[in-house]
């Protein structure tokens, strides 16, 4: 049946459509803006487990949420969860890496080797402090310490009597830090803004 643009009943609340059925279902609309909401039931250590929803006027859904790892997770548009640190990156550029990304939500020093100094002077101001970016030897290429994880006594010896003149970490203890990100960054498999932007495409559009 083809009636041009008049839609034309066939019974059982369908319709014909340009020639194509149709069918009338109904739709939810949620007012635009944030929501905000915490599950505390499924803890039994008085932590609450915190959701967000950003609905826009026209677009995708993307909702937030601490799992119970104390991690963030993203989902869009009900795809599968993703961490958040992986949206942070695909956002900006400039949060491409994980030196970036510490930076820009915790306190940071760079703490440099002092021509008087002694290696294990150097080694305990550096010990149990949490790396920011991946702690590299110069002549070996060897990753010494993973970006976002403590520095171990044994690690920070070897980083005392490296070629590594500065080592950068976040400027607080890690019983005073909110491990949020840090944990987020763990479970993010992206290195850089443009894998980012391809993981969280094939997650919307699996079939591309």
């Amino acid at each position: 049946v083809y009636l041009g643009e008049i839609p034309v009943m066939v019974g059982g609340g369908e319709f014909i459509i340009n020639g194509s059925e149709r069918v009338i279902v109904s739709q939810l609309h949620r007012s635009p803006g944030v929501d905000f909401s915490f599950d505390q039931s499924t803890l039994g250590d008085n932590r609450k487990l915190h959701s967000c929803w950003i609905i826009p006027e026209r677009g995708s859904w993307v909702e937030l949420n601490v799992t119970k790892k104390d991690t963030l997770s993203v989902r869009i548009d009900q795809s599968g969860k993703f961490s958040a640190v992986t949206l942070l990156r695909a956002l900006s550029e400039k949060l491409s890496t994980d030196r970036d990304l510490l930076r820009q939500f915790y306190p940071t020093q760079v703490v440099k080797k002092g021509k008087t100094q002694t290696q294990n002077a150097f080694a305990k101001s550096i010990t149990d402090k949490i790396a920011v970016g991946d702690l590299v030897v110069l002549k070996t290429g060897e990753v010494l310490v993973p970006s976002g994880m403590p520095i171990p006594e044994t690690a920070a010896l070897e980083i005392a009597a490296s070629d590594l003149a500065e080592v950068e970490v976040i400027d607080a203890d890690v019983e005073n830090l909110d491990m949020l990100l840090i944990n987020s960054l763990h479970e993010d498999p992206t290195k850089s803004h443009e894998e980012a932007l391809l993981k969280i495409y094939s997650r919307l559009r699996p079939g591309n």
